[in-house]
């Protein structure tokens, strides 16, 4: 009898260790707005962000460095370039989960709603996968419309993983973008510059001028 309630006890132990994983609700509290003007000092901007942009908002593994990778300076993210999975991330990063939102809010593609303040409106906000194991951390990044040079994003902090999650009725780990009294913006801008071939000849070309002009 003994035996079988030591074997009952590790195959207990074993099913628990085998369905552990991570359980994330990633959502916010207070919405997204544009982001404010240059020397504008209010904080965030008035406007809804999704009343004049689409979204696109990920949740994103940091990998085995434990680091956001950053866009690359003079790097427009697209699909089907540098990113693993060609979802716009960089280094060891991968995409986990992601929501696009068109302006006005709506569908996001995931099963969930969002309003034109990117608020929750219906549908599960948690992304679960019960065979993750490995410690680390994960980041939520949403672009104001579709990258571009010049456009704007923003980019949590990194949100360490509980990987003792089991599912089942278990809460998940909370992860809102805007812990604060007030909504998110996008903080950051998207700024491509010149290859070094291009600067070559744009400053082959304006020494060509100099000389015409000076010949004249």
């Amino acid at each position: 009898m003994k035996k079988f309630l030591m074997a009952i006890f590790a195959l207990a132990v074993a099913t628990t260790v085998a369905t552990a994983g991570v359980g994330i609700n990633w959502n916010t509290v207070y919405g997204a707005y544009t982001h404010s003007a240059p020397n504008v000092t209010d904080y965030p901007s008035a406007n809804n962000m999704l009343g004049s942009y689409s979204a696109i908002w990920q949740l994103i593994y940091a990998g085995a460095d434990n680091v956001a990778n950053p866009i690359p300076n003079g790097t427009v993210p697209t699909l089907g370039g540098a990113g693993i999975a060609d979802n716009y991330v960089f280094g060891d990063d991968a995409v986990w989960a992601e929501r696009n939102i068109a302006q006005g809010g709506g569908a996001a593609g995931d099963g969930t709603t969002w309003d034109d303040w990117m608020l929750y409106v219906a549908g599960s906000t948690t992304y679960e996968d019960l065979s993750w194991v490995t410690a680390g951390f994960v980041y939520q990044r949403v672009f104001e419309g579709t990258p571009a040079d010049g456009s704007w994003y923003f980019e949590s902090p990194l949100q360490a993983l509980n990987t003792g999650y089991v599912g089942g009725g278990q809460p998940p780990t909370d992860f809102f973008l805007d812990s604060g009294a007030a909504g998110f913006q996008p903080g950051q801008q998207i700024t491509a510059v010149p290859e070094p071939a291009t600067m070559g000849l744009l400053g082959l070309g304006a020494l060509v001028m100099a000389i015409r002009r000076r010949r004249a």
